[in-house]
Order: C-alpha cells, then sequence, then structure tokens
C-alpha cells in the first residue's frame, strides 16, 4: 500500500485518483501547472461502466451535477435524410465544467496550483521529483495524468508525440426553446457530421462538426456556415440547423490522438489522456479514464502489494480495452467523409433493434 503518491495534472482523471486514493484513505499531492482549475463547458457522455467508476472511486454524491439522459439517440443518412438507426441505450449527459468543479472540491486541499515537475529521478524504492519552483520532494509512485501532451509520458517515459487524426471538429452551445425535447441526433454525410446532445438538464444543445481533411480545414468557417455544409438533414436536425443561423461562438481544434506502448515502469505511471488520448467521436475517452482512475485507485491501496506490481498490474488490466476503444474510434474517423450511412461508421453502438420513426 503507497501512502505517498504524486498525481501530475488536475484535469478530470487526475482530481478523480485523488478522490478514490482519499475514499480508501490515502492523501496524494495533485500539482497542476495552470493557475487556477478549470475547464471548458462542453458536454461529455458517460455509460454506466462510467457511472460505475465513479461509484467504485468513491464519489456517490451526485445529486447536485447538472445532468441529462436522452430518451433515444438518431442516426441520420445525410445523403438520403432517411433514418439508419435508433440507440436505445443513451449515455448521461454532463457538463464538463459541473464535473470537474465537482471532482475538484472534495480534494481540493490536495492540490497545488502553478506547479509543475521539472525532473524525475527513479530511485528504486522511491521517486525524487524536481519541481520548476525549486523545490524537491520524494513519493512512493508518480502518475502522469498530465493529458494529451504528457511531459510525464514524452519526458520521463520516452514515449510518442500526439498524432493527427485525419479529423477537425467544431463545438458550439445553443439554447433549447422546446422542453419536451428528449431526443438526440446526428447526420452523417460525404462532407463529415452534423449533431447535437443535450446537456444542462436538455435546456442546451451542445453542438458538433466534424470535418475530414487536413489539419485547420474549414477552419475560417462561422457556425452559420458550417451550417449550410448539410443541406439534407431531416427530423429534429432540421429546427437544431436552422439555430446554428444564430452563429454562436464556436471551439475548432485538430483531433490528435497517442498510442502508448508503455504504461508504467516501476513506480511512474500514465493514465487518461496521457496513456490513451483518443478521438472524441464515439465519446469514450472521458469514461475510460474514470476507469483507469478506479483500477488505480485500488490496487494503489491494497495492502502488501508492492507499488511496481500494483503499476505493472494495472497496466495490464487496463492497456488492452483502452487500445482497443482507441482503435475504434480512430477507425471511425477514418470512416467521416468515405460513407454515409452511420450503422457503418458506429456499429459497436447500435442495437439490433432499428425501428423507423413514426
Amino acid at each position: 500500500m503507497s501512502n505517498r503518491i504524486l498525481i501530475v495534472g488536475g484535469g478530470l482523471t487526475g482530481l478523480a485518483l485523488a478522490a478514490g486514493l482519499r475514499h480508501r484513505g490515502v492523501d496524494p499531492v495533485v500539482v497542476e501547472q495552470a493557475p487556477v482549475i478549470t475547464e471548458a463547458g462542453w458536454g461529455i457522455g458517460l455509460s454506466d461502466p462510467h457511472i460505475a467508476a465513479l461509484d467504485r472511486l468513491g464519489i456517490t454524491d451526485r445529486d447536485n451535477w447538472t445532468r441529462f439522459r436522452p430518451d433515444r439517440h438518431l442516426m441520420f443518412d445525410g445523403d438520403t435524410g432517411l433514418l439508419e438507426a435508433i440507440r436505445h441505450e443513451t449515455a448521461m449527459l454532463f457538463s464538463r465544467t459541473d464535473l470537474q468543479q465537482s471532482l475538484y472540491e472534495p480534494v481540493a486541499d490536495l492540490v497545488r496550483t502553478g506547479i509543475r515537475p521539472s525532473a524525475l529521478h527513479d530511485l528504486g524504492d522511491a521517486v525524487e521529483v524536481e519541481f520548476d519552483h525549486g523545490a524537491r520532494e520524494t513519493f512512493d509512485a508518480v502518475i502522469g495524468a498530465d493529458g494529451i501532451n504528457s511531459w510525464t509520458r514524452r519526458h520521463v517515459l520516452g514515449g510518442p508525440d500526439a498524432t493527427y487524426t485525419g479529423v477537425a471538429i467544431a463545438r458550439f452551445h445553443l439554447p433549447n426553446t422546446d422542453p419536451a425535447l428528449r431526443t438526440t441526433a446526428l447526420s452523417l454525410d460525404s462532407t463529415g457530421v452534423l449533431g447535437y446532445f443535450l446537456m444542462d438538464g436538455g435546456r442546451k444543445f451542445h453542438g458538433i462538426v466534424m470535418l475530414p481533411g487536413e489539419e485547420d480545414n474549414r477552419r475560417e468557417l462561422n457556425v452559420a456556415e458550417l451550417a449550410a455544409l448539410f443541406p439534407r438533414v431531416t427530423g429534429p436536425l432540421t429546427a437544431f440547423k436552422n439555430l446554428m443561423s444564430t452563429n454562436p461562438k464556436s471551439y475548432y481544434a485538430n483531433i490528435y490522438q497517442v498510442m502508448v506502448d508503455e504504461w508504467a515502469r516501476n513506480r511512474i505511471a500514465l493514465m487518461g489522456d496521457a496513456a490513451h488520448a483518443m478521438s472524441p467521436i464515439l465519446a469514450q475517452g472521458t469514461g475510460v479514464g474514470l476507469q483507469d482512475a478506479a483500477v488505480l485507485a485500488e490496487l494503489l491501496t491494497t495492502p502488501d502489494l508492492p507499488v511496481p506490481i500494483a503499476l505493472a498490474s494495472y497496466e495490464k488490466l487496463r492497456k488492452p480495452a483502452a487500445q482497443a476503444m482507441q482503435r475504434a474510434s480512430y477507425e471511425a474517423g477514418l470512416q467521416i467523409g468515405r460513407k454515409s450511412a452511420p450503422t457503418e461508421l458506429f456499429p459497436e453502438f447500435i442495437t439490433q433493434d432499428r425501428p423507423a420513426v413514426r
């Protein structure tokens, strides 16, 4: 059992691990290079296995979390307007900002902001860490939860840089004025993907446009101009597309991923995006990171389990499933703009029951 643990990175997965360790009687140190803990307010979907990971972490007081679970998710062929599939098993949608704050508050006293490591020295029976403000401390274990551009992965474990997946994404928010709408939807055609999720209790659209092509392709387009790329949408996407003419502020990003061969080495390990950053196309990245945190918290607090064995076991348990999801997300991205059927893009998420819309 480890009593002195450093978590590098105060994002969702790092805070979740801190909460899970505290729940099991160990208070880690969390360092975050940003001066404040904050996140953009985009939507995050958590499926039932991801919610179960929160339970395992002891994060069960969720009554004040703003959430929304749609009653169904519609997938349209954008070239024909036909409905391809209905998904009845839907994820719970949260605001990333709300989720970050809810994870941060119970462990705020463990977090040091404006600090990052500058060097790590594995001493065999401990890890000596030098920080950028000159201090040195020794830890039983160091967990790199420092995101897709992880310093821990690149400078300590010699891991790879992130690479472009061939798809960019534009995100934006719009108000939903129809309280009866409980359906989410997406449309896929030769241009890309247009879709929305509902968040903030169903009061807000989280809109997405996925664009295949070179990095920064169509970055110059505003939301109203992006809407014009999808002339044949039908169903609830029609009203959503009309709202896009109000041209809300948007956030554009090229989508990157990183496939890491080595997650753990002696007393140092990676988790979350540092270990397996993946495309958001299948909306699994955050949830997979929470599952990492649940396993790590359990292993690092298991009596008489040496840290190197705990971290090697974590890699053995988590890497196959996480990398399988990475590959599925990447391969789905390759199909955007090449196939018109959402059932081909998202085959593992379609149930056998595909009733027609009435």
